[in-house]
């Protein structure tokens, strides 16, 4: 039988081989955001999309940019410009109005002109070819359908009627509405329930109908999706999102053709208020129902994020987006901060497909060990699609490289390491087809010896 001594010098010098034997070391790193990628993209098959704040949002973004959009969806929304700056209108004519103040099509119609004769919006001459597709549910408490009815009227006003489509015969509370994912179709969400995220299933397909309103005959939703989501940083798009009430991350979705460069439409589609993604998680951007049809007919769909706020400069304590200026007066023109953002993502997503493999990590270097683990860093890598980085480790310069773990930050911890051990490390840049750049540089690095298992010398003992 070993000696404690015994056993802890067998613990320190266990052979790299049994080390090496792991499928996979565990590697504590974090997910971080990419930068959002350009594509190669049809520049008249752009539109967009909502429900609730973000029908309001689809619809001011469509009369604000109407000369680079192809149409909107909207879904539980109003007028353009019906709240007029207050947020005592928005939550009274504009959602809930008595039949004595519903929103009036007029006004709205008037600021219209206004801003378009200022340059402040594009030359209403431009909605003349949108198509508008527009839902509201009979059942819906939250914005009634009159107000539904009077942005019909308002439509009608500038967009030729055979482009316009309106449904308000479903029995739907207020939601987005799907035909195989959420509550019941007559479910009226509360927003002091966190299990609530506004989705219905009513057995009716908004988003394919928006999308085939829009674009004309669509092939076949996809069985199963091929492309890849993408979260990338708001950050790029406006300094300081969350003090304008926007989230850190926005997402979108890249079907696998539009990846390997084929051309491709994009499509913005806005949640709705208690809809961001720290109250419901990824269940709009996932079951919305865009996904599977954008897969099959090249759309690259872009999920442009709110998250709520309660500071005095953006009171928007429910996530909304910005349809009655609680944080910019200008916020229904293309000078408003969210209008201006979102316009400046869709300028990227529209910037051309760079072809080409991304560049190999360089830098690579060891910050520092533990008895158990060595942390690395390296320089970024530059290139197109880039989704993270493989990590690799080897009991010899010379290999054989086994996969350690993937990050998508810059810097990691390799763990479950044999202690006081030489290893090797090479790390290589990966896109999101899974395809690999050329290896970094490499570079080694010795975990540490525990204090109990350095070997104990000989004692002396003092006489007395």
């Amino acid at each position: 039988m070993r000696s404690p001594l015994q056993q802890t010098v067998r613990r320190a010098t266990t052979t790299l081989a049994i080390a090496l034997t792991s499928a996979l070391v565990p590697c504590s790193a974090h997910a971080a955001p990419t930068p959002l990628d350009s594509f190669n993209v049809d520049p008249s098959g752009v539109s967009v999309s909502g429900i609730s704040s973000g029908g309001y949002m689809a619809q001011q973004f469509l009369v604000a940019y109407s000369s680079s959009l192809r149409g909107a969806g909207i879904v539980a929304g109003g007028p353009y410009y019906c709240a007029k700056g207050s947020v005592v209108t928005a939550l009274t004519d504009c959602t809930t109005p008595t039949v004595l103040n519903p929103p009036d099509v007029n006004q709205s119609i008037q600021a219209t002109e206004n801003y378009a004769s200022r340059g402040a919006i594009d030359a209403t001459s431009h909605l003349r070819n949108a198509k508008v597709w527009l839902f509201s549910g009979s059942k819906d408490e939250t914005v009634y359908p009159i107000v539904m009815d009077k942005l019909d009227e308002y439509t009608r006003h500038y967009v030729t009627a055979s482009n316009i489509f309106y449904e308000k015969t479903i029995p739907a509370a207020h939601s987005m509405v799907t035909d195989d994912y959420g509550f019941a179709c007559d479910h009226k969400g509360d927003a002091n329930n966190a299990s609530d995220n506004f989705i219905n299933n009513c057995n009716y397909d908004a988003a394919g109908k928006i999308l085939a309103h829009i674009y004309g005959p669509l092939k076949s939703q996809a069985a199963r999706l091929r492309g890849t989501f993408v979260n990338f940083s708001q950050s790029e798009f406006i300094a300081d999102p969350v003090s304008h009430s926007m989230n850190v991350n926005g997402y979108a979705y890249v079907p696998a053709a539009c990846d390997e460069g084929a051309k491709c439409r994009v499509h913005v589609a806005f949640h709705g208020c208690l809809q961001y993604p720290e109250r419901i998680g990824d269940a709009y951007r996932v079951h919305a129902g865009y996904n599977e049809w954008a897969d099959t007919n090249r759309i690259v769909v872009l999920y442009p994020q709110t998250t709520a706020s309660s500071t005095p400069t953006a009171y928007n304590p429910k996530g909304c987006w910005d349809w009655w200026g609680y944080d910019d007066a200008n916020y229904a023109t293309r000078d408003g901060r969210q209008m201006h953002a979102i316009k400046a993502m869709i300028d990227r997503l529209s910037a051309g497909w760079r072809p080409g493999p991304i560049g190999a990590p360089a830098q690579l270097h060891a910050t520092g060990s533990a008895t158990d683990s060595v942390s690395l860093a390296w320089a970024a890598s530059a290139g197109p699609r880039l989704a993270g980085y493989n990590i690799y480790y080897a009991g010899s310069a010379g290999g054989p490289y086994k996969l350690a773990a993937n990050t998508s930050e810059t810097s990691a911890t390799v763990g479950s390491l044999a202690t006081g051990t030489t290893y090797y490390f090479l790390v290589r840049a990966i896109d999101r087809r899974n395809a690999e750049s050329s290896d970094s540089n490499r570079t080694s690095a010795a975990t540490s010896m525990s204090p109990e298992s350095v070997p104990i010398g000989p004692v002396t003992l003092a006489t007395p």
